[in-house]
């Protein structure tokens, strides 16, 4: 991203950011879904005030409300931002197996703010957790929220679960897979030349069989180790996509 874009995030990241359906154009006027209409009445925003909007696709821009009712709020646009706004140039999937409780919701949320394209959850011989359709559909609302507050112009995508074995046949430039256990390569370390993609492969709390890292050895994944301490699953996950961001991403050091 260059200076006028880091400009353009840092005047968008202080206004109330709202999602809208499709790219909109400059001096166009936006209505708001019924759902984000509701948040921006929450906020108690009135007519002329500025706002941030972005079809979680990529594209963003900045408005102003023009007209504001119980039931509609439209909003004016001043001025179309740059495409993929806050995005990293590393398309990042992240597989984490799947957690209990409250866990992965977290993991949901702090992998959207490092800048995680999409993120598959996965089942696999220790995951224990099952969740229901509710709870999926509330991932799709974290990644949402956490897209709106970290300033970013894409909601990544947050996949249905799927089973390990059709894990390991997903496709990415680099595949990495965090173990515990055998001969692994320090991630922050790992000889790779940057990619373009990434899947990154996190086990749930009981780790990974040692059949199933044999089997994504198979596969051509590599087998990557996040430093001398046993980190809880929803630790390392957010550990790995920082460093993965951090060698190949928008967190990499200039140059």
């Amino acid at each position: 991203m260059g200076g006028a874009g880091l400009a353009a995030a840092a005047v968008s990241a202080h206004l109330p950011r709202f999602l809208i359906a499709a790219a909109a154009a400059l001096g166009e006027v936006v209505r708001l879904a019924a759902e984000e209409a509701r948040h921006a009445r929450v906020r108690r925003l009135g007519a002329g005030e500025a706002v941030a909007l972005f079809d979680g696709a990529g594209h963003a821009c900045e408005g102003v409300v023009e007209t504001l009712t119980r039931d509609a709020i439209a909003v004016r646009v001043t001025r179309v931002l740059p495409p993929r706004l806050g995005e990293s140039a590393l398309s990042l999937t992240l597989a984490i197996g799947l957690l209990k409780a409250d866990k992965l919701d977290w993991v949901i949320e702090k992998a959207t703010e490092l800048g995680a394209t999409r993120i598959q959850p996965f089942a696999s011989a220790f995951t224990l957790a099952q969740p229901s359709a509710a709870r999926q559909e509330r991932w799709r609302h974290v990644a949402l929220s956490a897209a709106k507050q970290c300033g970013r112009s894409v909601v990544p995508e947050v996949a249905l679960p799927v089973a390990f074995a059709a894990l390991l046949a997903q496709p990415a430039a680099a595949r990495l897979m965090c173990a515990e256990h055998g001969e692994t390569a320090p991630l922050a370390a790992l000889r790779l030349e940057a990619p373009a993609s990434a899947l990154l492969v996190v086990g749930a709390e009981g780790g990974f069989a040692a059949a199933e890292i044999e089997a994504a050895r198979s596969a051509g994944f590599h087998a990557v180790g996040l430093g001398p301490r046993v980190l809880r699953a929803e630790t390392a996950a957010v550990a790995a996509t920082a460093l993965c961001q951090a060698r190949w991403g928008d967190l990499a050091a200039p140059g």
